[in-house]
């Protein structure tokens, strides 16, 4: 492998995790937003299963984004499991978020014309998985 080829490769590495993780904080960042509500009663068993759900969604979003992180910063470390482990957390984060789009739309009378604001997170979560999806085949022209 020559020189320019194994520059290529290094550039290539680094882009992909560096966008991997990216993509993690930007779902991180998308989880602040008040598109989810938390509410401490939620701890007390499964007798409240949408106060269970406001708590377990944004939890399994943390981890994913997490991993994302994880699997983008291995991958630059040289391991090539990293941007395999991100591109799957990305594809399981961006099936979580398209589902909460989808039962907000389903129920706008729970959010009571705050429909916008409620929205903004799961969209920016989106688009944030999309780019660790993405990330595994940011390759440069040989």
């Amino acid at each position: 492998m020559g020189e320019r080829e194994e520059k290529n490769q290094t550039t290539d590495v680094l882009v992909q995790g560096g966008v991997s993780i990216t993509a993690g904080i930007t779902l991180l960042a998308a989880l602040l937003l008040p598109w989810l509500s938390t509410k401490y009663s939620a701890i007390i068993g499964l007798t409240q299963a949408v106060d269970q759900a406001a708590v377990v969604i944004p939890l399994t979003l943390i981890l994913l984004a997490t991993l994302m992180i994880f699997g983008g910063a291995i991958h630059i470390l040289g391991y090539r499991v990293g941007i395999k482990l991100a591109t799957v957390m990305s594809a399981i984060g961006f099936c979580i978020s398209i589902l909460v789009i989808v039962f907000t739309l389903a129920y706008p009378e729970k959010f009571e014309g705050k429909m916008l604001n409620v929205l903004i997170g799961p969209w920016l979560g989106v688009a944030g998985t999309i780019f660790g999806a993405i990330s595994s085949k940011l390759e440069r022209k040989k």
